[in-house]
């Protein structure tokens, strides 16, 4: 992934989840069924984008992504929330909804 394919992602009416993870970090292992939820209710206005750290490093590097998970919200195509390690369904909901 480059990063203007990265921006382009970016641009939505929706919210955007940007899952940045690897296929051996258990923590995202853990948050990967229900990030897939989220993503696949439409009623909820998110859009999720999942970057595998280890093969997209050009823009893990650029976003200075340095540990995993890694979570970012984009809003309009600007940055509104981050986090950094597991976070569980229900508190990732009431941060989604909170910016909705």
């Amino acid at each position: 992934m480059t990063m203007d394919r990265y921006r382009n992602e970016l641009k939505s009416d929706k919210l955007v989840l940007v899952d940045f993870y690897a296929t051996w970090c258990t923590p995202c292992k853990k948050m990967d069924p229900y990030l897939s939820e989220i993503a696949d209710n439409q009623s909820n206005g998110v859009k999720l984008v999942k970057v595998n750290a280890d093969k997209n490093e050009i823009v893990t590097k650029e976003l200075r992504i340095a540990n995993l998970p890694t979570l970012l919200l984009y809003k309009n195509g600007k940055l509104i929330w981050s986090h950094i390690g597991f976070i569980g369904k229900n508190e990732l909901l009431e941060k989604i909804t909170t910016f909705n």
